[in-house]
């Protein structure tokens, strides 16, 4: 077995059954209750024979019926669709035998915890990384290759390697990423071009080097990494806000591109956009304590996305995948939609503690206390421009 670091990055520990509950959890329960149009057409049938067709009780449970029915015929709809399946037929289920799946930033966090899952379902598992791996193997069918994937040349030169020793990547996971967390004056020149090239232009070098021999198949499936963040800002997170929104423009975009330039609807591509999850990547994040904080907001452990990166590759389904719930308010508050007022935003951000939590990275002081000092020692009648100074 490979030795994972499954360790908690947060401190807070379960001590009750109903620690372990949030809204993730009863979301899940009441979509296959109340929300499952399998479930709710029944309740007309039942009252029916109950109260009879003339109660109050019998049309609100009729009206309630046919809303759900409705939404999950939408989204079945959409479903079809997008996969160009069949009403009643699903897409054909993945042959796992004959996968080569490439994960990028695959030494450590959900790319490692992915490469040993993948790997257990003896599928040919190819792992980019920039370090060596933060974790032990004993499964052969793991190829670990130490490339920088924001160095397009690099990446050509491992591409040609991992086409001769172990084949074209039929499944593409863009995973690798970093965080800076520093206020933007206080990014260097080398932290903006860092962020940008690990998080959003490593997906162009891998996509460039690998995308060619899925088109000519016809097949495969590309997964992009981004977050949550990626759609709403934070303060103290700029570059890798930008970077991570780029990544979902790149995803949108290839995919018009897949099905309308290149004619291969059938390469399946996959967004997924999680919120806080438990890596080491954001082991210095503090957000709010509480009980009602954890319920609404929990972290999300990377099994959790693994297992969602799974079921979209099993099923050969393109898909969109927001973990945990509430990451699903973001399509409706951010800028571009405009759908929540600013005031709901602002109370959404100081709810999340959003411009906040990153207070554990960056230099101390940072921009934004070393602005308080000068207004300070100006109050005082010093007047010492400490900020330029710094910057």
């Amino acid at each position: 077995m490979s030795q994972l670091d499954d360790k908690r990055p947060d401190d807070r520990e379960p001590h009750m059954v109903f620690d372990t509950v949030d809204i993730d959890v009863v979301v899940k329960v009441l979509s296959k209750t109340i929300f499952s149009p399998m479930f709710v057409v029944f309740l007309p049938l039942t009252l029916l024979s109950q109260v009879g067709s003339s109660h109050p009780a019998f049309y609100a449970t009729c009206i309630w019926t046919a809303i759900i029915c409705f939404f999950a015929l939408w989204q079945h709809v959409d479903r079809i669709y997008s996969n160009q399946a069949t009403w009643l037929l699903a897409p054909p289920k993945l042959k796992w035998e004959d996968q080569v799946v490439l994960i990028t930033g695959g030494g450590s966090g959900i790319g490692a915890l992915l490469a040993e899952t993948l790997a257990m379902r003896n599928v040919s598992v190819v792992v980019l990384t920039k370090y060596p791996p933060q974790y032990e193997t004993i499964n052969e069918n793991i190829y670990t290759y130490i490339c920088d994937v924001s160095d397009f040349k690099t990446v050509q030169t491992v591409a040609e390697r991992v086409r001769e020793e172990v084949g074209d990547p039929t499944v593409i996971v863009n995973n690798a990423g970093i965080v800076k967390g520093k206020l933007l004056l206080d990014l260097t020149e080398e932290d903006v071009q860092t962020t940008f090239g690990c998080n959003t232009i490593a997906s162009f070098w891998v996509l460039k080097a690998f995308l060619p021999a899925m088109l000519r198949k016809g097949q495969g499936h590309i997964y992009t990494i981004s977050s949550l963040l990626g759609l709403l800002g934070a303060a103290q997170m700029s570059d890798y806000c930008a970077s991570k929104a780029a990544l979902i423009s790149l995803h949108q975009t290839l995919r018009f591109e897949l099905d309308n330039r290149y004619k291969t609807p059938a390469i399946r591509t996959t967004l997924v956009l999680p919120a806080y999850i438990l890596t080491s990547l954001f082991d210095r994040i503090r957000f709010p304590t509480g009980r009602v904080f954890d319920f609404f907001c929990p972290p999300v452990p990377p099994h959790a996305i693994v297992k969602q990166i799974i079921s979209a590759l099993d099923e050969n389904e393109s898909r969109v995948i927001r973990l945990p719930f509430y990451t699903n308010l973001a399509r409706f508050s951010g800028d571009g939609v405009g759908l929540v007022p600013a005031w709901m935003r602002d109370l959404m951000q100081w709810t999340l503690g959003a411009d906040h939590v990153m207070k554990g990275y960056g230099p101390s002081p940072d921009a934004g206390e070393r602005l308080e000092v000068e207004r300070l020692q100006q109050q005082e009648g010093h007047g010492v421009d400490i900020v330029d100074e710094k910057l």
